[in-house]
C-alpha cells in the first residue's frame, strides 16, 4: 500500500490516494457484518481502478528481472518473463538463468511484502519428446519448486512437449460439461426449436472447444468432433450405431475443425498488422523467419492452410492491404465447398446408406428439423431401426408429395 500511495502521491488533488487512505473493511457472515477493521496491504475487492494498481506496483519487477539478461532470445531481443494479472511466467534456456530469475522475484518479493504462492508455482522443461528431462531442483523463498509435465496457464493446458492432444483433450472435458447442461435442458423442454439448439451449442459449446485454436488447430482432432457428433445426436434422437454423414448432412454442421482453422487465418491477419513493439508481433516474425529452416512452425501450418485455399499470394501483399474479411470468407468458402464433395463421396460409399443417397445429394439442415416438433416426433423421423437405413427428411418429404394416392413408407 505505502508504495502505491508514493507512485501516486504527486498528483493533486489525488484521489486515488484519498480512496486508499485509511481504508477499512468489514466481512458479511451469516447476514451480519463483522466489526470493521484497517486493511494495510492489497487493492480494494471488486473496485475497477484495482488490477491497474496492481500492474503499477509490479512493473519494476519486469524492469529487474530483465535487468538479468536471462532470458531467451526471439530474434534480436531478449524474452524473460510473461506477465498477466498477478500470473507471473519466468522463461530462460539454461538451469543457472532460471534460477537467477528466480531469486530476484524472491528479492523483489520480500522488499515490497509480496507473498508468492509457492503451492501454485510449478516447473516445467519445454522440450522436445526426444530429449531428457532436467531434473534440477529450482528453489523459491527456500521452497523446492515442483516439476509438472503439463501447467494449465490462462485456461490453457500447455504440456512439456508442446502436445496439443492433451490441450484438447482439456478443452473437451469442459465443453462436455457445457453440452450437458444444454442436453438436460432439451431433454427438460421436451426438445427445442433447431434455431435455439443451434444458438445455444454456437454460444455456450463452441466457444470453449475453440479457446486458442488460432494457435494449435493446425491438426485435426477427432475429440472435438465426436462431441458435436454428440450434441447431433442428441438433437436428432438417433442412436450410435447411426452413420455420421447421414447425422451431419441432415444437420447440415460443418466440422469443427473448419471453424479452427478459420481462427488461424484471422490470427494471421491480427499478427501482421500488430505494431512492431509488441511482444506477439515479435514472436510472430522470429517464427516466420525461423520457417525456412524448420518446417513445423505455426507460420508453415498457416502458409500451407492459405496454399490450400488458393491464397498463396497473401504472403506477398503490405500489411495494410491485407482485408480480413475477404481472407476468412475466402477459407470458410473453399472448406465448405471441399467438405460438400468429401461427404458426397462418404455416402456413395457407405453400402448403409444405399437408400439414403438416393433422396439425399445436398448437405445441408432438412426442412422438418427446423419445424416445431417435439422430441419424439423428431427422433421418429430421424431413427433408424434394424440397422439398415435412416430415414431422413428427404425420403419422409418424396414419400408424402408423390402423385400417388396413398403415399407408403416402409421403414426396413
Amino acid at each position: 500500500m505505502w508504495k502505491l500511495l508514493q507512485i501516486i502521491a504527486s498528483a493533486k488533488p489525488n484521489p486515488i490516494k484519498s480512496t486508499y487512505e485509511k481504508l477499512q473493511a468489514a466481512v458479511r457472515l451469516n447476514g451480519s457484518l463483522t466489526d470493521w477493521f484497517s486493511v494495510e496491504a492489497g487493492v480494494r475487492q471488486g473496485d475497477n481502478l484495482a488490477p491497474t494498481l496492481f500492474a503499477v506496483f509490479v512493473d519494476d519487477l519486469v524492469t529487474e528481472i530483465n535487468r538479468i539478461g536471462k532470458g531467451i532470445n526471439i530474434g534480436t531481443d531478449s524474452l524473460s518473463c510473461l506477465l498477466y494479472a498477478d500470473d507471473i511466467v519466468l522463461i530462460s534456456d539454461t538451469v543457472d538463468g532460471l534460477q537467477s530469475l528466480l531469486h530476484c522475484v524472491t528479492d523483489w518479493s520480500k522488499t515490497w511484502r509480496l507473498k508468492v504462492n509457492t503451492d501454485k508455482t510449478k516447473k516445467m522443461h519445454v522440450r522436445k519428446a526426444s530429449k531428457p528431462k532436467n531434473d534440477y531442483e529450482f528453489q523459491l523463498n527456500n521452497m523446492t519448486l515442483e516439476t509438472v509435465s503439463k501447467y494449465r496457464y490462462l485456461g490453457l493446458v500447455i504440456t512439456e512437449n508442446l502436445d496439443y492432444k492433451e490441450t484438447t483433450n482439456e478443452l473437451v472435458s469442459s465443453g462436455s460439461r457445457s453440452l450437458g447442461s444444454l442436453v438436460s435442458k432439451y431433454y427438460a423442454m421436451d426438445g427445442m426449436d433447431f434455431d435455439t439448439y443451434t444458438k445455444i451449442f454456437d454460444s455456450t459449446v463452441l466457444p470453449i472447444l475453440e479457446y486458442g485454436s488460432g494457435v494449435w488447430g493446425h491438426k485435426r482432432y477427432d475429440s472435438l468432433e465426436r462431441l458435436q457428433y454428440r450434441a447431433i445426436r442428441t438433437f436428432l434422437g438417433v442412436s450410435l450405431t447411426t452413420p455420421i454423414p447421414a447425422i451431419t448432412g441432415d444437420m447440415g454442421w460443418y466440422p469443427i475443425h473448419h471453424r479452427i482453422q478459420v481462427n488461424i487465418v484471422r490470427l494471421y491477419c491480427r499478427l501482421v498488422k500488430l505494431p512492431d513493439t509488441r511482444i506477439c508481433r515479435k514472436v510472430f516474425v522470429w517464427d516466420q523467419n525461423i520457417s525456412t529452416r524448420y518446417r513445423d512452425t505455426w507460420f508453415n501450418h498457416a502458409k500451407k492452410l492459405f496454399d490450400s485455399c488458393g491464397l498463396n499470394d497473401v504472403f506477398f501483399l503490405e500489411n495494410q492491404h491485407i482485408i480480413t474479411p475477404y481472407l476468412i470468407d475466402s477459407v470458410k468458402t473453399h472448406l465448405e465447398n471441399e467438405h460438400k464433395q468429401s461427404w458426397l463421396d462418404n455416402i456413395q460409399q457407405m453400402p448403409k446408406l444405399r437408400t439414403y443417397k438416393l433422396f439425399k445429394t445436398e448437405f445441408e439442415t432438412e426442412t422438418f428439423l427446423k419445424r416445431c416438433l417435439t422430441r419424439s416426433q423428431r427422433s421418429s423421423i430421424s431413427h433408424k431401426e434394424e440397422h439398415e437405413i435412416q430415414i431422413t427428411a428427404a425420403l419422409v418429404k418424396s414419400a408424402l408429395e408423390t402423385t400417388e394416392s396413398h403415399a407408403y413408407v416402409k421403414i426396413y
